[in-house]
């Protein structure tokens, strides 16, 4: 059990990325008082959580009401990782520039779009939950996804202090080294997905 939840606690540190998302955050929260932060930050979160686990609990239902195999999902899910995980590698970002250059709008707009879904609950990472949650268990699943939303959340918080520490080119730098660690589970999920599939590639 222990080491289930370490291996799901790191997938999701590395696909929901808190220290690559603190660019995006800082950049679209500059000009708002902390109080405004913060409402952001826990909107955010919260958001996310929703999402996520209720991929968890209840993505496998929906795979098998639409006749979908765990196998194909986990292939799905690892292909889906790997876009944003070459662009954190070779940009230093999860998303586009550009989704850091958005208009500026109220806290639950930035909130909910794009720090909620896709930076935290996106495709990959609600993919994850659902395949996560067969492979290591539901309650590891939801363990994981609410120690790393925990530590967003604090990361959020503290970002522009974080910022000043550290200076948005370590961030980056950062950013790099976890989409190394994301290339590899997302192939990893895949790997696992076609083995399951046809199990004699294994032979």
């Amino acid at each position: 059990m222990g080491e289930d939840l370490a291996r799901t606690f790191v997938a999701f540190f590395v696909i929901v990325d808190p220290v690559g998302n603190l660019v995006v955050f800082n950049v679209l929260t500059s000009k708002m008082a902390l109080r405004q932060r913060v409402q952001v930050a826990a909107i955010a979160v919260l958001a996310a959580a929703a999402m996520l686990i209720a991929f968890a609990l209840g993505g496998h239902d929906v795979l098998d009401f639409l006749d979908i195999s765990d196998p194909a999902f986990q292939v799905a899910a690892g292909a889906l990782l790997l876009i944003p995980a070459y662009r954190m590698v070779t940009q230093g970002y999860f998303l586009p520039p550009a989704a850091e250059n958005a208009p500026e709008n109220e806290p639950a707009d930035i909130a909910l779009v794009p720090l909620a879904t896709p930076l935290m609950a996106g495709p990959g990472a609600l993919a994850s939950a659902t395949s996560l949650s067969q492979s290591a268990g539901r309650g590891e699943t939801i363990a994981a996804i609410v120690l790393v939303l925990c530590i967003s959340f604090a990361a959020y918080v503290s970002a522009e202090r974080v910022f000043r520490l550290l200076g948005a080119s370590t961030l980056r730098l950062v950013t790099r080294i976890v989409g190394i660690i994301l290339v590899a589970i997302a192939i990893q999920f895949i790997i696992e997905g076609l083995q399951d599939s046809f199990p004699g590639l294994t032979e």
